[in-house]
């Protein structure tokens, strides 16, 4: 399955049932940098979803806060392009996603900025 296709098919609606924008938004001002962010830490979800979201740095611009969340393959994975990738270096950003810590972005944002990731690649 192509990685758009991947997306469509398997990243997004799992994104969605599993509320993964409330997920990250929960931890935009407090978690660790390198904390995951979404979805859990599961073996089978880590190979079927194939990718995952950890928190990267703080940072003011503005005056406003924002933090990045670093887009990251799974090396199990069951999509061939993110597993070759993972395979190469587990720990390699894909992308980053800026976020704001006080306006909270929605969820279909989020997805419309995990594909510009992922198509990018």
């Amino acid at each position: 399955m192509s990685l758009n296709k991947h997306l469509r098919k398997v990243i997004a609606p799992y994104f969605r049932e599993s509320n993964g924008i409330t997920k990250i938004l929960a931890g935009l001002e407090h978690a660790s940098v390198g904390e995951r962010a979404w979805p859990v830490r599961l073996g089978r979800t880590d190979v079927r979803i194939g990718i995952r979201c950890d928190y990267g740095k703080l940072f003011e611009e503005k005056g406003k806060q924002f933090r990045w969340v670093h887009v990251q393959a799974n090396k199990g994975a069951e999509q061939n392009t993110l597993r070759r990738l993972a395979q190469k270096n587990s720990h390699a950003v894909l992308g980053s996603i800026k976020m704001d810590v006080k306006i909270n972005m929605g969820q279909e944002d989020f997805i419309g900025e995990l594909e510009k990731i992922l198509g990018g690649l």
